[in-house]
């Protein structure tokens, strides 16, 4: 008799144990899960207000163009990195359905990355052209120093022109519009698969 309850007190600790580890196995899974969706959330908050601030950027370049040309600002709102020859002609423009990337230089600059023919995160190349950093003051630049610190994540600004006055040419002088896309990419711990962020504005050639 004393066997039988002997077994069956070792039988019943196992189950309890077992039951134990089943539940502890589930939490931590949970767990698990939890801290991944709130690591992708922060991401994605991140991710956000890197895209915007590039849209700020574009605006600023365009608003700043008004300013130095203010004479000439329907002729110049778009010019590249306020060029002064945009009074006389229409060359040295923001480009139609481009790609670029913005530093600052006392005042924000377009450049565009070379060498690069597949425009996905999972490109190698397109990471290291379009890469962003956080410098010593914690601040996101797309120009790397030496004291750079190395996020999750990229940023590129697209550029469409739109109302055009005449089709036939992309980068007519008296474009009305241009349509700026400022996307985020990044791949973080829960997929392997990259996510993005897609932030627009239009900007145009007339003070509102």
């Amino acid at each position: 008799m004393k066997k039988l309850k002997k077994a069956t007190s070792i039988a019943e600790a196992m189950i309890v144990m077992f039951v134990i580890t089943i539940w502890i196995t589930w939490m931590y899974r949970i767990y698990s899960k939890s801290v991944k969706f709130e690591t992708t959330i922060a991401n994605k908050i991140q991710a956000i207000q890197i895209a915007r601030e590039w849209i700020e950027a574009v605006t600023n370049i365009r608003n700043t163009n008004w300013i130095l040309f203010s004479w000439e600002y329907k002729k110049c709102w778009n010019t590249f990195n306020y060029d002064p020859l945009c009074i006389w002609s229409s060359t040295n423009k923001i480009s139609h359905n481009w790609k670029y990337k913005i530093y600052k230089d006392n005042k924000w600059k377009l450049y565009s990355p070379t060498w690069v023919l597949i425009y996905k995160y999972t490109d190698e190349t397109y990471r290291n052209k379009f890469r962003i950093w956080i410098d010593s003051d914690w601040f996101y630049t797309a120009t790397w120093t030496i004291t750079n610190l190395k996020p999750i994540f990229t940023r590129e600004i697209r550029t469409n022109y739109i109302d055009t006055s005449d089709p036939t040419n992309w980068e007519d002088i008296n474009d009305e519009k241009i349509k700026i896309k400022s996307i985020v990419s990044w791949i973080d711990d829960i997929s392997n698969k990259p996510h993005k962020v897609e932030l627009e504005t239009i900007l145009s050639n007339w003070k509102e």
